[in-house]
């Protein structure tokens, strides 16, 4: 999945190219999915969910925004709610590029390579802070009332303050898995295939399809994605 730095920078690319007038709500949304704070063994089942993770009958795997969609397409004009639906897109971006464009499809899970992109995620984190100008965003309680909140067990205190530590981080270091130009790569797919998903939406049908961005299912493991 994406660092929740990378999420914003895509929110902020795309507030500007869909003109959204309410930013809080669609940033929200945006970072909601993945506002899960606690153990590797308990965080990854618990986003697994809250990214509604689907095993397709062709086996392989995505995190399915067309069931998000199909439970709550009514909503979609709330921006919290559209700000979700996107998540989910990047993610499945995300994995390609992660897995297939890098090549750690066959890393998936291991405690080291989790440890280097978290320290990739670290010395993104001033880069893409100052270019798009990215500030912690505030949660008011009547997001708790929502019913996308109710639904799981989100833990938005414990991820903002773990936020913060993001604007004490440094570029001091090397890259390991990403280049700043790959980052940049990612943002502009993703925001130019969200961008065609939602005039199709418009039209009453899909830009994408359940099989795009899907990956192989080369672990079948419990606590891997």
């Amino acid at each position: 999945m994406a660092s929740r730095t990378i999420h914003l920078a895509v929110a902020y690319e795309l507030m500007v190219r869909l003109k959204i007038k309410d930013k809080q709500r669609f940033i929200l949304g945006h970072i909601l999915p993945d506002m899960i704070v606690g153990e590797y063994e308990y965080r990854l089942p618990a986003k697994k969910k809250t990214h509604f993770y689907t095993l397709l009958e062709n086996g392989r795997k995505t995190y399915n925004f067309f069931r998000f969609y199909d439970e709550y397409k009514d909503k979609l004009h709330d921006m919290l709610y559209l700000g979700y639906y996107v998540h989910l897109i990047e993610d499945n971006v995300f994995r390609q590029y992660l897995y297939y464009r890098v090549g750690l499809l066959k890393r998936r899970g291991e405690p080291e390579l989790i440890d280097e992109l978290y320290n990739d995620y670290r010395l993104l984190n001033p880069i893409l802070i100052k270019r798009y100008g990215i500030t912690i965003p505030a949660f008011p309680d009547d997001i708790k009332n929502e019913d996308i909140y109710k639904r799981f067990e989100f833990t938005p205190d414990e991820w903002l303050d773990e936020m913060k530590q993001d604007f004490e981080c440094t570029d001091n270091g090397t890259l390991r898995h990403f280049t700043k130009e790959l980052i940049d790569e990612y943002i502009a797919e993703c925001v130019d295939q969200i961008t065609e998903e939602l005039k199709a939406l418009q039209r009453g049908e899909h830009y994408l399809a359940i099989n795009d961005y899907s990956i192989e299912n080369y672990y079948k493991g419990e606590l891997r994605t």
